[in-house]
């Protein structure tokens, strides 16, 4: 397993390198005239002195990460983040070897314009090959689990994958074994070492308490031997914990169970100036010349309003009035005779002609952009549901009121992952809660980045769940 990640390691490196050389070729010759003026500037200098600086900055900003782990959008922004530092330095370094650098300028910018517009699309061609690849040898990745504590919640989700990662859960390993799991038992701990060669396990997951020390040493020691990778279940989650943030009191290591990123201040003020840019570009270019369209369009199809105004809870469960293009006759009701919460559907009889594609395409959520610039919203954030609906999940979600220590947002990590559009069952509303809660648990600005730019590619290829 580690031989072919190495495998996919150097072969996206040396795509990228062999089609560096490409577009800087190109380059060279569209500007042949001021490349002859250049005070001797041999191509292959320049071409190795591109590759280190290429090769240096992909390490840094984890461009050769596995793509199985993180989506197109992730790769995309680690991508930009490169050429950006590949430029930098490669200036740098050529103004060193060069008193002429000026006279060179062209060929560098149309050299890094070509592998911003031309390695994108290299890229997504490559995921598209692996993953058929991936798809026809049908690999996956074994794993034994050391202890009955989630052994029976994995073994719901046996189709558990991450961007075409398939785990398969060959089974469970314990000194007893636990009668209501679903999940095979191989054996005692005591036959560990020997079911791991025998299964050819890739990985081993330890589900016991931290309190079992002896035996997570002998495990470790195990797969250290075995050379099987090794992870612990974090029993953590259990107090809706976020990400763990240890600090020292005393000498004794206390352990912060409610520490979020967006608690820091300055964090919230870099968001907020990113909310309001964002906005006021969106509004100015898009916004000013859509909106006429778009009300003109809705005051054809349907007697009302332009534009749907409704309470939500925002940051701290303060009320906020949630613009929306308006997309269901005027007049529809919300809730039935019990009070309670109308979920839309498919062929939802309230909607208008033009509302099936305001929703289809999320165009009805673009009016909350003026809640972004008034404080209210943020762009990235947990989704604003309708009250109703909040006070209903509220009673039956685990962690559903974690989601408001942020502000909502006009779109999501929980959006771009799938998860939106009609609840159907309780387990689809706390999938969309765990991803709103790990968003704000892992909060950093390329992650905001990271879903902006999935959003768009969603926008464009359309969402089946929108409705």
């Amino acid at each position: 397993m580690v031989y072919v990640n190495r495998v996919n390691y150097f072969v996206r490196l040396y795509l990228d390198l062999i089609t560096l050389s490409i577009i800087y070729i190109i380059s060279k010759i569209i500007f042949n005239g001021q490349a002859n003026s250049i005070i001797a500037l041999p191509l292959q200098f320049v071409i190795l002195t591109s590759f280190l600086c290429w090769y240096i900055s992909a390490r840094i900003f984890n461009l050769y990460t596995e793509i199985i782990f993180i989506p197109f959008s992730q790769e995309l922004i680690n991508l930009f983040r490169v050429v950006i530092a590949h430029l930098l330095v490669l200036v740098f370094i050529l103004f060193l070897f060069s008193n002429e650098l000026s006279r060179f300028r062209s060929i560098i910018i149309f050299y890094n314009l070509g592998i911003t517009i031309i390695l994108p699309f290299q890229k997504y061609f490559y995921r598209v090959i692996t993953a058929y690849i991936r798809k026809q040898y049908k690999a996956e990745k074994k794993i034994i689990i050391v202890g009955n504590n989630f052994s029976n919640d994995l073994s719901l989700h046996s189709a558990l994958s991450n961007n075409n990662l398939k785990y398969k859960l060959i089974g469970v390993v314990d000194d007893e074994k636990d009668l209501q799991s679903s999940v095979s038992y191989l054996g005692n701990l005591n036959q560990l070492e020997q079911l791991l060669y025998e299964t050819e396990a890739d990985e081993v997951l330890v589900s016991l308490p931290f309190t079992e020390t002896e035996k997570v040493n002998r495990i470790i020691s195990i797969c250290e031997q075995t050379q099987t990778r090794i992870n612990m279940l974090s029993h953590m989650n259990s107090y809706g914990a976020a990400a763990l943030k240890v600090a020292n009191y005393a000498g004794f290591s206390i352990v912060n169970i409610r520490y979020y990123p967006l608690d820091d201040p300055e964090n919230k003020f870099f968001k907020r100036i990113f909310d309001i840019l964002f906005s006021l570009c969106f509004l100015v270019f898009i916004f000013s010349w859509l909106f006429p369209i778009i009300a003109i369009l809705i005051k054809i199809t349907s007697k009302g309003p332009i534009f749907f105004k409704q309470e939500r809870w925002g940051l701290n469960n303060e009320k906020i009035n949630c613009l929306k293009f308006r997309t269901m006759f005027f007049g529809s009701s919300q809730v039935d005779e019990n009070g309670i919460y109308i979920h839309t559907n498919t062929n939802d009889k309230r909607i208008t002609p033009i509302g099936k594609f305001l929703r289809k395409t999320s165009i009805d959520e673009l009016p909350q952009f003026l809640n972004v610039l008034n404080g209210g919203m943020s762009l990235i954030g947990p989704r604003p549901h309708p009250i109703p609906l909040s006070i209903e999940a509220q009673a039956k979600t685990q962690h559903y009121m974690l989601r408001h220590l942020v502000k909502p947002g006009i779109t999501g990590w929980a959006q771009v992952n799938g998860s939106r559009g009609n609840v159907q069952l309780q387990e689809d509303m706390q999938k969309r809660i765990n991803l709103d809660i790990w968003y704000i648990e892992n909060w950093s600005f390329g992650l905001d980045l990271q879903i902006v730019f999935q959003t768009i590619i969603n926008m464009i290829k359309g969402d089946e769940n929108a409705h």
